[in-house]
């Protein structure tokens, strides 16, 4: 096996992984959050936020590093959708640290249990948000697979 059907199965790999957990909060958490009590979201998110988010950034790193050795590695075609699929992972990163973790922060702060001043406001900011960090995500997984049926 080459060096780049090894990072295109190692960027395939990550992003669907990256991908799938993301689209199962959009599908599944985001439903349940919406017909909570204020209170039971703000303990229900918290819980959230400690286990399933550490390893979203982590995920979405290791898409990157094999996604950018193959868009440096590849014929044009397959190059351009894996410097769009690697951008689109890139966005999310950076819209996350700057959209969602300072409202992440607010409830990770706070003792389990305590509902974070303006709670519901940030579950309608987060809800919408997610639904489009899902698409985003969604479309980088079919560039990168574009990218490696290209290849």
């Amino acid at each position: 096996m080459s060096n780049l059907q090894l990072s295109a199965w190692l960027m395939l790999i990550f992003c669907g992984l990256w991908t799938g957990g993301i689209n199962v909060i959009a599908v599944d958490r985001l439903s349940v959050w919406k017909r909570m009590s204020v209170e039971e979201y703000a303990v229900d998110f918290r819980r959230h936020l400690l286990r399933v988010d550490p390893m979203m950034p982590i995920l979405a790193v290791l898409t990157l590093i094999p996604a950018v050795y193959f868009a440096t590695h590849a014929g044009p075609s397959a190059s351009k959708a894996a410097w769009v699929g690697a951008g689109l992972v890139l966005l999310v990163i950076i819209a996350s640290v700057s959209f969602a973790e300072p409202v992440n922060s607010k409830f990770r702060r706070l003792p389990e249990g305590t509902v974070p001043e303006g709670a519901e406001r940030y579950r309608v900011f987060w809800r919408r948000f997610h639904t489009c960090r899902n698409v985003v995500a969604i479309v980088a997984l079919v560039s990168l697979a574009a990218a490696a049926v290209m290849a």
